[in-house]
Formats: C-alpha cells, sequence, structure tokens
C-alpha cells in the first residue's frame, strides 16, 4: 500500500469566503473546484495524486473504478474527490462522479444542480441512466451522478445487483468512474461498494484525524477485501523554508477550506474557469501565513 505523501506536502487548500446572508441557506462549492485562482501549488498537488493513483490502478478492458472514503466528517474527502475526477478530466480521459452518499449527498453542490434525480432514483428503479448522467458545460470529458432522492436503505441500494451492473456499464463508456462514499466509520455504506471497485484512497486531515481512526478504517477496508491504494492526507500546514531548488523557492503557504450548509443547491449546472496549467503558471512567491 503506497501513502501519498506528495498531497499531504501541498494540499492545503484556500479558505472560502462565506457567501451573504441571502444566499447562505443554498450555497454552492463551486469556489471549492480548482480553478485559475488556485494557487499553483495545489493544483501540481492534484496532478501528483493522480498521476499516483494512474500508475496504482493498471488499465484493463473496460474503465477503473476507484472509490473515495475517510474516517469521520469534514475531512476535506468530497473536495478531494471531485477536484480528482476533474483533474483526470483535464487529461483528456472520460470521466464520471458518482455521488454514493445517498444519505447526505454533496457532489450536487460543485456543480449548481439538484440532488434529484440521481443515483437512488436510478438504483431505485424511478429514472432511466440518461435521466440521471449530467454532463459539465465547461468540461466536455467531465460527467457526474448526483446522489437522488433520500433512501431509507442506501446499504442495500449500494449492494444490489442493480449497482453492480450499472458500474459494469460505466466501464463500457468512460476511462474513470470515481465515487464518492460517506465516512466510514460513521456508517457502513462504503462497504457495500468496496467488492465492486477497483482501489479504495481513504482522505484524512491533517491534525485533525486521529491515527487510531485511520487505522480502524484501514482495517475495515481490508476486512472488506478492498484494494487499498493508499492514505490522502489533506490540509497539511507545511513548515516554512527558504532553500531554492532549481530556481524555485521552497516556501508554501495554504488555507483550509470551511464547510457551510449541505442544503441541496436548486441552481442549474454552473461553469468554472479553467485549471491554470504548469507550463504557463508562476512560480510560488513567498507568501505570508494566515493565521487560522
Amino acid at each position: 500500500m503506497s501513502i501519498f505523501k506528495k498531497i499531504s506536502e501541498r494540499l492545503h487548500t484556500k479558505r472560502v469566503e462565506k457567501v451573504s446572508q441571502k444566499s447562505s441557506h443554498h450555497s454552492s462549492r463551486t469556489e471549492y473546484l480548482l480553478s485559475n485562482e488556485t494557487p499553483f501549488d495545489v493544483t501540481e498537488a492534484f496532478r501528483n495524486l493522480k498521476a499516483s493513483l494512474s500508475v496504482s490502478v493498471p488499465k484493463k478492458d473496460g474503465g477503473v473504478v476507484i472509490m473515495m472514503t475517510s474516517a469521520y466528517p469534514e475531512d476535506g474527502k468530497t473536495t478531494v474527490t471531485a477536484n480528482l475526477a476533474l483533474m483526470f478530466a483535464l487529461s483528456y480521459a472520460k470521466v464520471i462522479l458518482i455521488d454514493a452518499d445517498i444519505r447526505k449527498g454533496r457532489i450536487a453542490k460543485y456543480f449548481n444542480k439538484r440532488t434529484t434525480p440521481g443515483l437512488s432514483d436510478y438504483l431505485s428503479g424511478q429514472k432511466s441512466l440518461d435521466e440521471v448522467v449530467y454532463h459539465s458545460k465547461k468540461y466536455e470529458h467531465l460527467s457526474y451522478i448526483t446522489c437522488g432522492t433520500h433512501s431509507p436503505k442506501p446499504y442495500e441500494l449500494l449492494e444490489s445487483d442493480e449497482m453492480k451492473n450499472l458500474l459494469e456499464n460505466l466501464r463500457k463508456e468512460y476511462d474513470y468512474i470515481i465515487i464518492d462514499t460517506p465516512p466510514i466509520l460513521l456508517i457502513s455504506d462504503a462497504l457495500a461498494l468496496a467488492p465492486f471497485t477497483d482501489g479504495v484512497a481513504l482522505v484524512c486531515r491533517h491534525q485533525v484525524s486521529y491515527v487510531s481512526d485511520i487505522a480502524r478504517a484501514l482495517n475495515s477496508l481490508s476486512f472488506a477485501k478492498a484494494n487499498v491504494l493508499g492514505v490522502i492526507v489533506n490540509d497539511y500546514k507545511a513548515p516554512k523554508a527558504g532553500k531554492f531548488y532549481g530556481g524555485y523557492k521552497k516556501y508554501y503557504y495554504y488555507n483550509s477550506y470551511s464547510y457551510g450548509s449541505t442544503n441541496p443547491n436548486d441552481s442549474e449546472d454552473g461553469e468554472f474557469p479553467p485549471i491554470p496549467s504548469a507550463e504557463t503558471e508562476p512560480a510560488p512567491t513567498e507568501t505570508k501565513a494566515e493565521n487560522n
């Protein structure tokens, strides 16, 4: 099992300003997606993460299914998952992002979309696949499925033959199927999906996640016979350094994400600006660290 250390060195994402009180209960999370305003280090961290996952799961006939989970909430799992899917899509891979947190899904908020219809509606036979697959207006290679209508039996839906068949069908059409699941130590829904995936990555948060909780989460995944790809350390607060390496000053500055309302957003799919490339983005410069 590999440990993705590079993401821990750079991935400490910027804090999002609070939206106005008028829209605070229906705020989107589009600000959490990578954009032109994203620090170069953070963008590169996701490139490194994408590269690590690409070599960790060998390509075979059909698409690769990667499941993302965490030990507990507020580890930044969904933000990491959404941006990972976006980074794969920017590499011209055909990607679909699935929100499998039927109880409290948040993927819809990243695209200013309603949560319904979605995954649960398809698995329960209420909607067809075409009705629950949404295509990003900004990036032609990125599609997504929201969580759908809340169900009293999400575990049963996720372990069903319908879910297994859905992933098999999506493998034929997409290069990567990336699934966002609930925290594994809070509820067991993620364990229902583990046998259907090619690999699982565990997201934890620096100075928030306990080592004992990470160990318990890994043990649970091992018991479910999941192929654990590694641990992603989010929100890492890097120490200051003043050394130069090839013209780049090793001095990084990070902020943290803040988390707001979990109510579904009712607006339509929005667009977000393109991510800067490594060739055009200037090198990181020295910046004073913000007190969190």
